[in-house]
């Protein structure tokens, strides 16, 4: 059951990193959004340590973020390795394949330049018409912590 966390966004759930940096992404964030299984883009937030954030790729190139898809040719259309990572105005930006059973696997090394590791429970949440987040640390985690009813995912 999603809800809204006092103080905070929309709440879909929360979601644990699994040993080998797998993780459930809440199906209803997933529809939302209009995410299909295949190739999806993970970006970190402007002042977060300890998450990333869900990109609907369809809507970046008519968005604020349109001028740094154009100068990252190799993530928009995935000539990168999987999980690699290129940095971009401050900001950290990845694919990975979102698999038909709502899951993501992101490398080790990724993990930790986002912030996070294996057994991290990650809190994902509504944040824009672009994305949702996965986020580890800050206010919106803590304003969540003590709610009931945030379904639990976890490999």
């Amino acid at each position: 059951m999603s809800i809204t966390a006092k103080g905070c966004k929309f709440v879909y759930a929360w979601s644990i990193i699994g040993s080998d940096g797998s993780l459930y992404l809440p199906e209803q964030a997933l529809q939302e959004y209009q995410i299909a299984p295949g190739p999806v883009i993970l970006m970190s937030g402007r002042n977060t340590n300890g998450g990333f954030n869900v990109v609907c790729k369809d809507l970046l190139p008519n968005s604020p973020l349109a001028s740094v898809y154009a100068n990252l040719p190799q993530l928009h259309n995935f000539s990168i390795e999987e999980g690699s990572v290129i940095k971009f105005k401050e900001r950290l930006f990845c694919w990975t394949q979102l698999r038909n059973d709502r899951t993501i696997t992101i490398p080790l090394p990724t993990l930790k330049m986002f912030g996070l590791k294996p057994g991290d429970k990650l809190l994902c949440l509504r944040n824009s018409h672009l994305s949702f987040s996965c986020l580890s640390k800050g206010p919106y985690v803590e304003r969540a912590l003590p709610a009931c009813g945030i379904r639990v995912y976890q490999i």
